[in-house]
């Protein structure tokens, strides 16, 4: 039989001139429009004997289409990044690679999240990247490796929004990574509304190997990288059979906060320009927490006094910390802000001709990082929801305290516990078996068994309530204390009388885990009929995948040992300091599912239609039954009209679906607590006089009292939530010159426009409390999904004057998921590809990639609409973002307009060249002082390396490769707090690597 297309080396490009049977080449003419490529050239066509005797049983086919050669896939927007521009980016993740590509949107998942998301497991942490096309978000975005799905990562920021971990992939040895940028649900099934992103590896190696050795290093800061990579290819059984591996190993230094300048201090100061200044010893940007202490005395129930350490004296002071004296967690020395990571990946496959017709082949992989971050000491807000009551008879109490009931501990900063630990173990293992083939009817037919599972285990030091308790309440001078404060030489870090903090401080776990097993088998013929414009395929398939997920708590935050204040009675079913209680989580379904897809050819060259060279259609449609969600059918249409052989115009309309996501299905009612802007107050006090404005009210307050009060937040998943609907539109155009002299090079033009809408997104309000003080304010009436506690005499004194009824402290919000109003993204993709071959200078290659985000609009709930109108109206004097926003884009920090990325490339003589830029857009994030939006400056970064491969002597077959990312060592821009965007931007500066490979 023909031995399948085999694949070359990892660390050299592919060769030109890769040949395809002709009858394969001429139905992919179209295609590779589409693919901005150049066009394979053609091997001489087999005889009529072979081809009845054996067949080439590694299809050629196009990412959207599941035909093979079929014509109709020119009407796919694909967009194809190789290996020479993977390389190009010098990228050494997945999270670094996709966050370069302009398709690819904001990256709200990532492994800085450790800081600057949370201090707590609620977030996804380690080596982890979110993958999102079009800005969409994470959960409209579909993830294969070599043409099927993967296992989702196991640990979520919040119940629906799931992501897959770039990390996870094997970037070292990928060939290639195709884009379908189109709607393509009716193809792949649900979560493809975004498009979809398929991994491609390397497979049937030649026999031999490859390994490259990799050293890069931040030049101002602590990251560096060390890894060792490589791939290994052997045939057996006379060349019937084939196993190619691909495997690499690295270990990575962590970024540390006082690698620069922006992260070393949360204190900055923001200069009338707009440029922020570093300001250790402002008023600006600290937390309310402090070493110092925050001290409420309790008689009957009633506050009496509030009392600090004073860090002049030592003594106790009464009222509260001055803001000087707020700590710098940010500059607590050894603070991380991208982890340290260990990490090993393995990828394998391997194929076996059973016979002239049949092949069996299969995947092996596997993947694990261990990363290790340190975070901030620890804290202790003590508001409502999270009570630290001291007795006072403890041993450390002052004596002016003595007189109360009980002292109430709030904001503390626990300095003396120093920096603490987190720890990440991130698994992915994959295996798949196969078998493809083809009958003597000319059906060609695969079929395939996966099963993939993902865990990732937590592990963070912190502080257990009820041990604090019973540590500060001895009666010994073994009891922790609490008033010795921090350290007078450096008042916002550290402590210079530190207390034993070994009793309380301890490790708590989150484990998550997802599984995906998947049965599908999948026949096609390019021609089973044929007409007067040519042969029309069809594909049809069934498939079946189970989906699980298992969130497990650790037991002091799932509920299993809530923490009872010894004082109030009030019941915390957190026992872990600054962690909301999250119950375990555990859920699975089933999709079964049907496809089936045309490719009609409609009008041919043959028939010479002035102005038509081609018409071709896609015709496809895709049932899916879910065990928790119902069933659905989705249609999907494209035409591709070659109006000569230079010009090709595409489009699509198409239907999608998505369920809602297993852990938001499966998820009881969660409370969370945290510090709330009750915005009916402040309105009340501006009203009355009290305050000028509503900002200057809210900066009078701190954390904890009637103003910002804490409050249990209680989101639940409605019993009436339906599946999000979705309908996706593209069009655009495709120009390669054929006209132009060889001598002019390739070059390759395309501009795709896109459409989709979310007809019933699900999501919550988000803004109860405002709707709250709406009600309150215009219609004399309340939100029942705020709950306050009973009216005070002070409640009474802080509203009276003001015209409103007196309202209690806010106590809880529910907040429900639901489907919202429609959701609407549009925008426009642009691509030229230049490639010169074979010139006296060498060969070059020109690549321009933008991506334009045109409109996100959603329309806000109604009870929103009706807030940002008081507001407008001056109704209600309140400050409030984006309420009324028709359009997201380039606002809060998040999705910028524009992307884009221009990568050149030169080779000649063993010698290659990659010079890449990487550009994104302004936003505005925050506000200047006269409350115009603060704009977030554009910003580009560019990459360069250069590689020599030799070719002779003792060193041939060796290949050094040096280069730089950030190659300018540009800051990233920052919003109007002074802080960079981790979801848009990375933090390091210039980063330098070399590389050596060597091949045999």
């Amino acid at each position: 039989m023909h031995r399948s297309a085999r694949a070359h080396p990892v660390p050299p490009a592919a060769p030109r001139g890769a040949r395809l049977p002709a009858p394969v080449r001429g139905r992919l003419a179209l295609a590779l429009c589409a693919l901005l490529s150049t066009s394979a050239q053609a091997d001489d066509a087999p005889d009529a004997a072979s081809v009845s005797s054996a067949r080439l049983l590694d299809k050629v086919s196009v990412l959207g289409s599941r035909i093979a050669g079929g014509g109709a896939a020119a009407a796919l927007p694909v967009a194809t990044v190789d290996r020479a521009q993977i390389q190009a980016t010098g990228a050494t993740n997945g999270n670094e690679l996709f966050r370069s590509l302009p398709q690819f949107g904001d990256v709200a998942v990532t492994e800085k999240g450790t800081t600057n998301s949370g201090r707590n497991s609620n977030v996804a942490r380690g080596d982890v990247g979110a993958i999102n096309l079009r800005n969409l978000g994470a959960k409209y975005t579909l993830l294969l490796i070599n043409g099927r799905r993967t296992v989702q990562h196991p640990i979520s920021n919040s119940g629906d929004t799931t992501t897959y971990n770039a990390n996870a992939i094997p970037t070292f040895g990928l060939e290639r990574i195709d884009l379908l940028l189109d709607g393509a649900a009716s193809i792949y099934g649900s979560d493809a509304i975004a498009g979809v992103t398929d991994l491609i590896t390397p497979t049937n190696l030649e026999d031999g190997g490859g390994i490259t050795l990799r050293y890069g290093a931040v030049q101002d800061g602590h990251r560096e990288d060390v890894s060792l990579e490589g791939y290994v290819g052997r045939d057996f059984a006379g060349g019937r059979g084939n196993v190619s591996v691909l495997y690499g190993l690295s270990t990575r230094a962590a970024q540390r906060n006082s690698d620069a300048w922006f992260t070393a201090t949360d204190g900055r100061r923001v200069l009338a320009d707009g440029t922020s200044v570093p300001d250790p010893d402002g008023t600006t940007g600290f937390t309310t927490r402090t070493p110092w202490g925050h001290f409420d005395t309790y008689v009957d129930g009633r506050r009496t006094g509030s009392w600090h350490i004073d860090p002049a004296t030592g003594a106790l002071a009464p009222g509260q910390v001055p803001t000087r004296s707020h700590y710098d967690a940010g500059a607590e020395p050894g603070i991380t802000t991208a982890p340290a990571i260990d990490k090993g990946n393995v990828f394998a496959t391997a194929r076996f001709d059973l016979d002239d017709s049949r092949q069996l082949f299969g995947e092996l992989g596997y993947y694990r990082a261990q990363s290790e971050s340190w975070v901030s000491s620890e804290a202790g807000f003590g508001g409502d929801g999270f009570l630290l009551h001291i007795r006072p008879d403890a041993y450390w109490v002052p004596d002016a305290l003595r007189g109360a009931d009980a002292i109430r501990l709030l904001n503390y900063q626990f300095a003396d516990s120093g920096i603490r630990r987190v720890r990440v173990d991130n698994t992915q293992s994959r295996a798949l078996l196969g078998l493809r083939g083809w009958t003597g009817t000319g059906w060609n037919w695969e079929t395939a068994l996966l099963y993939s599972r993902a865990r990732s285990t937590d592990r963070q030091q912190g502080g257990f309530t009820d041990a604090f308790i019973a540590a500060v309440n001895r009666p010994d001078a073994s009891a922790y204390n609490p008033f010795n404060g921090g350290d007078p030489a450096s008042i916002r870090v550290g402590d210079a009388t530190p207390s034993d903090t070994s009793a309380f401080i301890g490790e708590a776990t989150r484990q998550g885990t997802t599984e995906l097993a998947l049965w599908d088998l999948k026949v096609d013929r390019p021609d089973l009929l044929s007409w007067y414009a040519g042969d029309i395929g069809l594909a049809a398939g069934v498939e079946y995948r189970y989906e699980s997920r298992f969130d497990d708590r650790d037991r002091s935050i799932d509920g299993s040992t809530p923490y009872v204040d010894w004082y109030t009675g009030t019941v915390a079913q957190s026992n872990f300091f600054t962690h909301s209680p999250r119950p375990d989580v555990r859920g699975s379904r089933n999709v079964k599912s049907a496809l089936i897809e045309l490719a009609v050819p409609l009008i041919a060259p043959a028939q010479g239609v002035p102005l038509v060279r081609s018409l071709d259609l896609q015709i496809a449609g895709r049932y899916e039954d879910y065990s928790d969600a119902g069933d659905v059918a989705k249609p999907k249409i494209a035409a591709a009209w070659g109006v000569n052989d230079s010009l090709l115009l595409r489009g699509s309309i198409s239907g999608g679906f998505r369920a809602p996501g297993l852990e938001l299905v499966n998820s009881p009612p969660t409370y969370g607590f945290g510090f709330n802007n009750d915005a009916v107050r402040c309105h009340a006090l501006v009203v009355k006089g009290a305050h000028p404005d509503y900002t200057a009210c809210l900066n009078a307050y701190s954390n904890g009292s009637q103003v910002k009060p804490s409050v249990s937040a209680v989101t639940a998943y409605g019993d009436d939530v339906a599946p999000e609907t979705t309908r996706q539109t593209s069009w655009g155009a495709v120009f390669e010159p054929r006209f132009l002299p060889p001598g002019l090079g390739h070059l390759s033009l395309s501009v795709d426009a896109w459409r989709i809408e979310v007809e019933n997104p699900i999501g919550t309000m988000g803004e109860e409390v405002l709707y709250d003080a709406y009600l309150r304010v215009v219609e004399g009436r309340s939100n029942p999904n705020v709950v306050r506690a009973p009216v005070t005499a002070e409640d009474i004194a802080l509203f009276e004057g003001s015209g409103i009824a007196p309202a209690g402290v806010v106590t809880h919000v529910l907040d429900t998921y639901r489907n919202r109003q429609p959701l609407t993204a549009s925008g426009v993709d642009y691509r030229l590809a230049w490639r010169f071959r074979e010139t006296g200078w060498g060969d070059f290659a020109l690549l321009l990639d933008v991506s334009r985000l045109k409109a996100y609009t959603q329309q806000k709930p109604i009870e929103v609409q009706q807030v940002a109108e008081a507001i407008d109206s001056g109704v209600l004097d309140i400050v409030a973002a984006n309420l009324g926003a028709a359009n997201e884009v380039g606002i809060n920090g998040a999705k910028p307009e524009w992307r884009g990325s221009a990568t050149l490339l030169w080779q000649r003589a063993g010698w290659t060249v990659r010079l890449r830029d990487d550009y994104i857009g302004s936003v505005t994030a925050g506000a200047y002082a006269d409350r115009s939006p603060f704009v977030v400056p554009s910003t580009q970064r560019w990459a360069l390396s250069v590689a020599h491969a030799f070719t002779r002597g003792p060193l041939a077959g060796t290949t050094v490769d040096v280069g730089a990312r950030n190659l300018f060592d540009k800051s990233p821009p920052l919003n109007a707090a002074g802080n960079y965007l981790t979801a848009l931007h990375e933090s390091y500066g210039r980063y330098l690597h070399l590389g050596i490979s060597r091949t045999w």
